[in-house]
């Protein structure tokens, strides 16, 4: 209840400031980032090189700009009031990667994060998203079959090849939650998003596929609300 009080007492000393541009504002995003955010248009995307595993990969945008800003914001300075704008937009890619599927309904699964992670993030920051997302798609549910292995050192400073390697052991599957999930797909046919907020190499989304469809889970799509544009050399 103190901490309330006090976050109060800041909201109402210091302006808010959008979290696309830094610019000041009333809402987490200004009108005109809230405008160039929904501009845009989800499209497919593919790492370069890309690694063995990873199903078809849906992106709304490069990471620049506000959505860059946004997700920054969101996931490393816990504003956590823009969850349901990001979670919005990745809703919409979410329906763009299942447009030619059917309407047997999606599970949108969350890459877990580690539980340093999220004691740093005052929660699983794409857990948020993934709920966020299944509100505003019709008949999507949430599962969280995958658990997250603890990382030791900083992933940033590893090399590509280091970084494959280290995605390979980071997920462990929650065998009574995969068997649920598997339960569900037997009936209902539904089809299964991988979610994120960030691509990059692509190997985490493909690391997880795999632990995934080892357990019997297939990944038939992954959503994520940026692509990193990576350059070779």
């Amino acid at each position: 209840m103190f901490t309330e009080f006090v976050d109060g007492l800041v909201d109402l000393v210091l302006p808010a400031t959008c979290a696309g541009c830094a610019e000041p504002a009333a809402r987490a995003l200004c009108a005109r980032c809230r405008a160039a955010l929904a501009s845009a248009r989800p499209q497919p995307t593919r790492p370069d090189p890309e690694p063995p595993g990873l199903p078809p990969t849906f992106a709304l945008a490069a990471y620049a700009g506000a959505l860059r800003r946004a997700i920054v914001q969101y996931k490393e300075e816990n504003r956590h009031e823009l969850t349901g704008a990001l979670g919005g937009l990745l809703a919409r890619v979410v329906a763009r990667s299942c447009s030619n599927r059917g309407p047997a309904g999606v599970v949108l699964v969350p890459i877990p994060g580690t539980a340093a992670a999220a004691r740093r993030r005052h929660g699983d920051h794409m857990l948020r998203l993934a709920r966020s997302a299944a509100r505003a798609c019709p008949g999507a549910v949430v599962a969280r079959p995958l658990r997250a292995l603890p990382r030791p050192g900083d992933s940033a400073e590893l090399t590509a090849v280091e970084r494959a390697a280290a995605a390979r052991h980071a997920f462990s599957v929650r065998r009574n939650r995969a068997a649920a999930l598997r339960s569900h797909l037997h009936r209902t046919g539904a089809t299964v998003v991988l979610v994120d907020d960030i691509v990059t190499t692509g190997v985490t989304l493909a690391a997880a596929a795999q632990r995934l469809a080892s357990a019997g889970i297939p990944v038939d799509r992954t959503a994520v609300l940026a692509a990193t544009q990576r350059r070779r050399g």
